[in-house]
């Protein structure tokens, strides 16, 4: 009996050992799993099964290695970057555009292996490449089923690393101003509130650009502070959307032409003395050609311009300043979108100037939150390391 209650015993010691063993191994298995799905390539495999909000970690990670990769070539000072808005599961995205010179001495077979190699190191691939003719390469990278770059390599005898540099400390000056990058940050949303962080980012020893909406309370009050604090103003238009009512009556495209002028001129005179205008929402009326003409057609004589905040992908708002002579620009980056963390918030800030480093210039949007403000105030500091400038919207426009 005795032997037999042990045999028992023993045989339920076995099966708990079996389970505990089973249980870690299931456990380090997932946390294997949990691992490379945080990794670049694990990333991009959610992004390939329909996670969207993985696109702008892949798109992140990818940059970081062609941007080395291009420094490495030593062309980063031939690259220029643009943005295209890119929808992927539904939501707006911008994917990178770039244009890369090289010397006429140089192959470009060469450097597209270099690129393909960065990012096939930072878990993307190489979607296609195609030779246009012997002196340009176009390649897009990103993932299996969304591109996150468009480069086009370009072979140019005159390219700017075969050019000596111009001497003379005036000419020497100037030529290095001008290469420094640029950084225009706007706060839409201007005049619901009079609080602490919109009273310190107008007070902000800082070039800002302040977006205000009309007929809100504090309206006045942000355009004549704004005035007073060294800060540029514009005016933010309310324009119809797809899934938001604005509560300001805004431009919608059931609207006449002659019923878009008027209210466009109406805001204008409640917000006196702006230099431009960029949307508020708008969704729907930006990608409507007839009333962003109709807007611009206002802006004109005014000599206002024009910066799409691209709440659209399918925006033409820019097209149609352009296309009546309008000074005009592209959003880059929500700085604040769908976060309350100020970590979060300077590591967009980055990213922002990290854009203009690559091009030249950046545009980024925030909102006038606390979370926002002293992200934004830390972010002063970064770019004067980064030999960098901040500059008003104005600055950028063309």
């Amino acid at each position: 009996m005795t032997r037999r209650k042990r045999r028992k015993a023993g045989g339920f010691g076995g099966r708990v050992a079996l389970f505990v063993a089973a249980a870690f191994i299931l456990g380090v298995a997932a946390l294997l799993v949990f691992s490379f799905l945080q990794s670049p390539r694990g990333n991009v495999l959610l992004l390939d099964a329909g996670f969207a909000d993985r696109y702008e970690r892949v798109q992140d990670t990818i940059d970081a290695a062609l941007g080395a990769a291009v420094r490495d070539l030593g062309l980063e000072r031939t690259l220029v970057e643009k943005t295209s808005p890119i929808v992927v599961g539904g939501r707006a995205f911008h994917r990178r555009d770039w244009t890369v010179e090289a010397a006429g001495n140089e192959s470009l077979t060469q450097v597209n292996i270099a690129l393909a190699a960065a990012a096939e190191g930072a878990g993307g691939v190489v979607r296609s490449s195609r030779e246009a003719s012997p002196d340009v390469l176009t390649m897009e990278v990103g993932s299996r089923k969304f591109a996150t770059h468009i480069i086009t390599l370009r072979r140019s005898v005159g390219s700017l690393r075969g050019q000596r540099e111009p001497t003379g400390p005036a000419v020497g000056d100037a030529t290095a101003a001008l290469r420094r990058p640029r950084v225009a940050i706007v706060i839409d949303d201007f005049g619901y509130a009079r609080d602490a962080a919109a009273e310190e980012l107008l007070s902000a020893p800082m070039k800002l650009t302040v977006s205000v909406l009309p007929g809100l309370p504090h309206s006045e009050y942000a355009i004549r502070r704004a005035s007073d604090t060294g800060k540029e103003a514009i005016l933010h238009l309310p324009m119809e959307a797809e899934a938001f009512a604005s509560e300001i009556a805004p431009v919608q495209t059931s609207m006449t032409d002659a019923e878009i002028a008027s209210l466009v001129e109406k805001y204008l005179a409640e917000t006196p003395g702006v230099a431009g205008v960029n949307n508020h929402l708008g969704s729907v009326a930006t990608q409507n050609m007839r009333v962003m003409i109709a807007v611009m057609k206002v802006l004109g004589p005014r000599r206002l311009f024009f910066v799409d905040s691209l709440t659209s992908s399918k925006s033409v708002a820019y097209t149609a300043a352009k296309s009546v002579g309008i000074k005009a620009a592209r959003n880059d980056l929500f700085i604040d979108a769908d976060t309350e963390d100020p970590e979060i918030v300077g590591a967009r800030l980055d990213r922002l100037l990290e854009i203009a480093k690559t091009r030249g210039y950046a545009i980024g949007i925030g909102h006038p939150k606390p979370w926002t403000r002293s992200a934004v105030v830390a972010f002063v500091e970064r770019v004067k390391a980064a030999g960098a400038d901040l500059v008003f919207l104005s600055d950028l426009v063309e």
